[in-house]
């Protein structure tokens, strides 16, 4: 009898706790702010182009200068980068170890938007004029944007725990959990917007 209560204490026990599931470092508020951010840029991107001709999304202010359409493209390639991402590296190893290393970082991802700094774009996401008209170019965004939005929604993996490496002499962006992660590319959405607005505010924009 003894010897039958051990076998359900070692055996049984810790199966019903696996059952039960841990507590998550990543929260449900976490979850909502990703979702929120995810749908906001993906309507303020509509609302900045649906209206525009197909003169309008090819004007450049100049020639070392983007047009909206090129925004546009840019923006969708890193959108399905995005997605590819996170599918992927929610099978990595779960690293608790390195939950603290990034703690305090979320604020950084999020300034990215308004960040004075311009990069230059890697030549993966450089737009090489893939999509000609305004509804294919919103179709590439929109269509890697919908699938983020489910997988955020619906996804079960804790994404304080999976992380994105890039190379060491990136500094703060070393080493990002897959919340931050989706965070900076919310506001890379928010920073190319910021782009086209500045675009049709050109004099020369046409009417």
């Amino acid at each position: 009898m003894k010897q039958t209560t051990y076998f359900l204490l070692v055996f049984i026990l810790p199966n019903l706790g696996l059952a039960q599931g841990k507590e998550h470092i990543w929260t449900t508020t976490d979850r909502q702010i990703l979702l929120s951010g995810l749908k906001e840029t993906e309507s303020d991107f509509l609302k900045e182009v649906q209206g525009l001709t197909q003169e309008q999304i090819h004007f450049k202010p100049d020639s070392s200068q983007w047009s909206v359409a090129e925004v546009m493209e840019h923006i969708g390639v890193y959108e399905e980068l995005l997605y590819w991402d996170l599918v992927n590296n929610q099978y990595t190893d779960e690293r608790p170890d390195l939950v603290d290393s990034v703690k305090g970082i979320d604020s950084i991802m999020i300034a990215y938007s308004t960040d004075p700094n311009k990069g230059q774009a890697p030549f993966v996401a450089q737009p090489i004029g893939r999509f000609k008209e305004k509804e294919a170019l919103i179709h590439f965004f929109t269509r890697y944007r919908k699938e983020v939005i489910a997988l955020v929604q619906d996804t079960k993996v804790d994404f304080r725990l999976h992380f994105i490496f890039r190379p060491a002499d990136w500094g703060v962006w070393h080493i990002r959990d897959l919340h931050q992660y989706t965070l900076l590319w919310i506001a890379h959405t928010e920073r190319h917007l910021n782009q086209i607005r500045r675009i049709k505010s050109n004099p020369n924009f046409p009417e």
